[in-house]
């Protein structure tokens, strides 16, 4: 049985804005791809920006709104209700006595009477999500699923990684060609995926491979990116010359020399797609709004047909990678 993409949607920022750290008191502009016209998003305003980007995905996908309650929704995220709480706290309110990313899972199963599953593993939350997705269908569970993914901004996130130094200022984000650092981004995304392929835009999803890199806890390494690739690559009974594109990770930051390295080693001649300069590094919404992101450019690229390799690290080391088979 063949799993598809059907449709996406995403709300990403179309422009670099910024953001202002206050470490110790000490105010620093940072560049930061804002989304949402809101500087700190409450759950009512989270819950609405995911409607939309559902409705939307349904009527692309053809989907009627009332099945839904056959198809669960797999939400990945590291923001959580961070930004609620932050917003809370600005405004004298008291702090909720939940704030795990089930609280927002719970509401959704409520208001569109489906099981949905949370998952959080840092960077790659909606892509194991979108794996978690395919191994549902592939296993008969259902014939649709939902998986969507949402970064929003809160200062915690935000002051933790410009603790770490990780942050670049520079006004432009070119990860691999001058990675000065790791610009934040936000916004939410949606991906439908099926047994049936959409008539209009053929987008199969295939070899998905997990591997935990257990080196370093904020660190990528060489072996088990490497091992990745080649244990993708190997599952789809590919060779090389029939990859057409490269959906890489690309932060910006110190591993993007050890990327490219690997890249140079296993894939001399195959183009790398950069996708973050567009919207930034979503944390654990890349998943789906890289995906999205990706689909949309080669639909409107009028790609006929076509290989393209995917791949998503994260702290802590869970990564995934997977086949698009675009066309026929």
């Amino acid at each position: 049985m063949n799993v598809y993409l059907n449709a996406v949607s995403a709300r990403f920022a179309k422009h670099l804005g910024q953001r202002t750290s206050n470490m110790l008191g000490q105010p620093l502009c940072f560049p930061y791809f804002n989304a949402f016209k809101e500087s700190l998003l409450s759950l009512e305003q989270l819950y609405h920006y995911i409607d939309q980007e559902i409705d939307r995905t349904l009527q692309r996908a053809g989907w009627d709104k009332s099945e839904l309650k056959n198809i669960p929704i797999l939400l990945g995220s590291t923001a959580y209700v961070i930004s609620d709480c932050e917003m809370r706290v600005a405004n004298h309110q008291p702090l909720p006595d939940e704030h795990s990313l089930a609280v927002i899972s719970d509401d959704l199963r409520i208001r569109y009477q489906t099981e949905v599953f949370s998952i959080a593993t840092s960077c790659t939350s909606s892509a194991q999500a979108i794996g978690y997705a395919y191994k549902m269908l592939k296993a008969s569970m259902y014939e649709k699923v939902l998986v969507v993914g949402f970064e929003m901004f809160n200062r915690l996130t935000f002051e933790h990684f410009q603790s770490m130094n990780l942050l670049s200022q520079a006004d432009k984000y070119q990860p691999f060609a001058n990675p000065t650092g790791i610009i934040l981004g936000e916004g939410v995304g949606c991906i439908a995926l099926s047994t049936q392929p959409n008539l209009t835009f053929s987008c199969e999803i295939f070899g998905i491979t997990t591997i935990t890199d257990n080196e370093n806890l904020t660190n990528s390494s060489k072996t088990a990116l490497r091992e990745l690739l080649t244990d993708c690559l190997t599952k789809t009974n590919l060779k090389i010359e029939n990859i057409q594109g490269i959906k890489v990770h690309g932060v910006g930051g110190n591993s993007d020399e050890m990327e490219q390295s690997v890249l140079q080693e296993l894939f001399p001649n195959t183009e790398t797609i950069l996708v973050k300069p567009y919207m930034g590094h979503t944390l654990g919404a890349s998943g789906a709004l890289e995906t999205a992101f990706l689909i949309e450019h080669l639909q409107k690229t009028d790609v006929k047909c076509g290989h393209f390799l995917n791949y998503f690290l994260g702290f802590g080391g869970s990564n995934i990678a997977w086949m698009l088979k675009v066309g026929e």
